[in-house]
């Protein structure tokens, strides 16, 4: 594939998911409805990236990634139990709208780099920021948001044509190993 449209391809499945949000709150004027629109848009923008790069690994590593980050959301929603700042319930801490963007620009870090994930980045913030303006997280929700969904790409997405051997520990009930990868 040429590099250059490779080094672009990312910004078209972006631009029609923000065309679709940009349209969502011309259409309502509120943009927390925009934000609920982009944590679903986003995912789905990436899968479609990845299909159109024919990238199937890639796209099996970011299913693995979204699943982990969101199912760890869910988790610590029940286990930490914080109230929202506007006190409908106890499920403050992760954002989970923040999560689900955050998967999608944190495996365009992680497989392509940060020259193609930075607009990603950009529309993730967005949708947290509507999380905090609609008073329903705080930004210490959002940023736990985005490390879950930064240590899950780091963990299970590989870098496009990385080569050599990577070593990470595994810790879980009972066992503690070491996971060896090695690519070439």
């Amino acid at each position: 594939m040429d590099p250059g449209r490779n080094r672009w391809s990312s910004l078209a499945p972006l631009s029609a998911c923000l065309a679709c949000a940009a349209t969502s709150a011309l259409a309502c004027d509120d943009p927390c409805r925009v934000g609920d629109l982009l944590r679903f848009a986003m995912p789905a923008a990436v899968a479609t990236h990845e299909l159109w790069r024919d990238d199937h690994d890639g796209l099996g590593q970011f299913g693995r990634s979204w699943i982990l980050t969101l199912g760890a959301t869910e988790v610590l929603k029940r286990w930490t139990r914080v109230e929202r700042p506007d006190r409908s319930d106890d499920m403050s801490f992760p954002s989970g709208h923040a999560s689900q963007a955050f998967a999608a620009a944190a495996y365009m870090h992680r497989r392509h780099g940060l020259g193609e994930a930075w607009p990603w980045y950009g529309a993730a913030a967005y949708v947290g920021w509507t999380r905090v303006r609609a008073g329903r997280h705080r930004w210490v929700d959002v940023a736990g948001s985005a490390a879950l969904a930064g240590a899950s790409s780091r963990y299970l997405v590989s870098p496009v044509g990385a080569k050599g051997v990577s070593v990470a520990p595994v810790l879980a009930p009972g066992l503690i190993a070491l996971e060896v990868r090695a690519t070439w």
